[in-house]
């Protein structure tokens, strides 16, 4: 039966892989006929997989740059992003074939991949991305910016002006990534008629930072739920899990919820309990009457299921 049932599953992603690994090759065989030939390299976020570094450095044939090195963050080999350079055109081209068939699985289950083709060497590749690996706002603190995590870089797209996307990417001749959607997304040098501005993330704008922090807010709550109620949350896939705490957000936002302990305790309560549970008369009520202040919305929803950890969820939200 077990055989049965994953047959379907095996054959899609046989397909997949093969409709991916015809398009590689389309593309190096076009970059191949352009002025300058591009290589292709894998930007891999390895917080998921801090086996990958120690692997690789096993395999001695392949090379590859971790981005921390150098930087504050040096310490913590195990989940550097690395680039990785994947040899199309090498004699053990079926040793390339193999590593660029696993790092797709890896893209597959996730948005830790980000495929960059470009004529530059590794090494000032990894110069050039190092340098953003965090960023400092006019106020002198310091963030890190993990742009190799396919839905910030999606993030950074919406937020920076071309001039200074361009500034980061313009060393690429495609960059191919996971949109937070799933969707594939591809960003041509060629198609970007703009000039790069050449600034650092130091740049960024307060304004920019509470735009990176307000379009990443779903995916914070959904790591904090899944911390405290994991085993709860274990029938919803990733992107079923953010819909549904996207959807709570928008609910909460409506009655007035802000504070960061009340939004947690907010959307607990609408995947635990269920998502309309603010339509029941007296929590309707009680929701009014906190977004007039005449109680606490703790209160109110404490109501909704006495049985859960408020205090816990109030710490955990702070943190």
């Amino acid at each position: 039966m077990d055989t049965t049932v994953q047959r379907p599953a095996a054959a899609q992603s046989a397909s997949t892989w093969a409709a991916f690994e015809s398009r590689i090759h389309a593309t190096h065989e076009k970059l191949r006929q352009s002025s300058e030939a591009a290589s292709l390299f894998a930007l891999v976020d390895t917080r998921g997989h801090p086996e990958l570094r120690a692997a690789l450095t096993r395999l001695e044939s392949v090379p590859f740059a971790a981005l921390w090195d150098g930087t504050d963050l040096a310490e913590h080999q195990d989940i550097s992003p690395l680039l990785i350079d994947i040899d199309l055109d090498a004699e053990d081209s079926g040793g390339a074939l193999a590593l660029l068939k696993r790092l797709w699985q890896f893209s597959e289950r996730g948005f830790m991949v980000t495929w960059i083709w470009s004529a530059y060497e590794l090494a000032d590749i990894a110069e050039h991305l190092r340098k953003y690996c965090e960023y400092t706002l006019p106020d002198r603190r310091t963030f890190y910016l993990h742009f190799y995590d396919n839905r910030i870089l999606e993030r950074l797209r919406m937020v920076w002006s071309p001039e200074k996307w361009v500034g980061i990417a313009g060393f690429a001749d495609e960059m191919w990534y996971r949109r937070r959607s799933g969707e594939s997304a591809v960003w041509s040098r060629d198609a970007t008629a703009v000039h790069a501005e050449k600034c650092l993330p130091s740049a960024i704008t307060h304004e920019e930072h509470l735009a990176l922090i307000a379009l990443g807010y779903v995916d914070k709550l959904a790591m904090q739920l899944r911390e405290l109620y994991g085993p709860c949350l274990e029938h919803l896939s990733p992107d079923q899990l953010y819909l549904a705490i996207e959807a709570q957000v928008e609910r909460a936002t409506s009655h007035g919820v802000k504070d960061e302990a009340d939004m947690l305790r907010y959307v607990a309560k609408g995947l635990l309990i269920g998502p309309r549970f603010d339509e029941q008369p007296e929590i309707h009520n009680g929701l009014r009457s906190a977004r007039r202040g005449a109680v606490p919305f703790a209160q109110v929803l404490s109501k909704v299921d006495a049985t859960m950890d408020d205090d816990h969820i109030g710490k955990e939200a702070r943190a």
